[in-house]
């Protein structure tokens, strides 16, 4: 008897209907002693008693059609495999299994999303030419700005490598750019916006020295990769009748007074 009711049990999670005869037919073979006892919707399993009170039987209950739910099919059909011993580690892994992948694309997706997507370079730079010099100047990333004070220091190192000229206004390029987590502001966005900017200042033959100070500004103007110590002094070429030079930013020659020694022992190459 109790495994009729697994196995109804089994076919209601499946959403098999159940049918069985409610009275006896004429000419018909006398149907199971189970039949008369059998309860439908199956009481829980395990059951509690095996002596169960037998008040209803198939008539009043028979025949059964119920539809059940996806969520209701499914949940049934664990239970009946549960009670029958029909759940094994096999089965337990297909249908884990899935999910564990689904996880491990997603997090595979979101580590080369991030591998591809490079960190954002974070820096300062203010441009300004002054006569045929042009200036590019690391400020401090946070709140760094170019007053006169910093206008004048420029202007004093132009005239003493012995150029002259009216100053034009100062362009503050900030990166990144944007407060934005989505867009790509990495290195490659970075260097192509300082080389565009450049670019626009250099198309007139006026400019014939750029001073660069601090380590952004020779880094990304020069597209390298190596610390100011390594670059300073160095007399580059940006274009044909162009050189560009590196030294120590203007803000660490206003804070540190013995740097403006060394800013000037780096620069007096670029007079020559």
């Amino acid at each position: 008897m109790e495994q009729e009711q697994l196995r109804h049990q089994y076919l209601d999670a499946m959403g098999i209907s159940s049918w069985l005869p409610c009275a006896s037919l004429a000419g018909a073979k006398p149907s199971s002693d189970w039949v008369d006892d059998f309860l439908y919707p199956a009481p829980e399993i395990p059951f509690d008693s095996p002596n169960r009170p037998q008040q209803q039987n198939v008539a009043s209950t028979a025949p059964v059609s119920r539809k059940s739910s996806p969520e209701t099919m499914q949940q049934g059909m664990s239970e009946a495999r549960a009670a029958l011993g029909l759940v094994s580690e096999e089965v337990n892994k297909t249908v884990v299994a899935p999910t564990t992948d689904a996880a491990d694309v997603v997090a595979e997706s979101n580590e080369v999303q991030t591998q591809e997507q490079d960190e954002a370079p974070v820096f300062k730079l203010v441009f300004q030419r002054i006569g045929s010099v042009l200036i590019v100047d690391s400020l401090p990333p946070q709140g760094g700005n170019f007053a006169n004070n910093y206008q004048q220091l420029a202007a004093a190192i132009v005239a003493a490598l012995g150029r002259s000229g009216p100053a034009e206004a100062a362009f503050m390029l900030p990166w990144p750019m944007f407060a934005s987590k989505t867009l790509d502001q990495g290195y490659k966005q970075a260097l192509s916006a300082v080389q565009h900017k450049l670019s626009k200042e250099l198309q007139t033959d006026e400019v014939q020295t750029v001073l660069l100070f601090g380590e952004a500004a020779v880094q990304m103007v020069m597209d390298r990769k190596e610390s100011l110590e390594e670059l300073k002094g160095i007399s580059f070429t940006i274009k044909s009748g162009v050189k560009a030079i590196a030294t120590y930013s203007l803000t660490e020659a206003m804070q540190l007074p013995g740097i403006k020694r060394q800013i000037w022992l780096d620069l007096k190459s670029s007079a020559a």
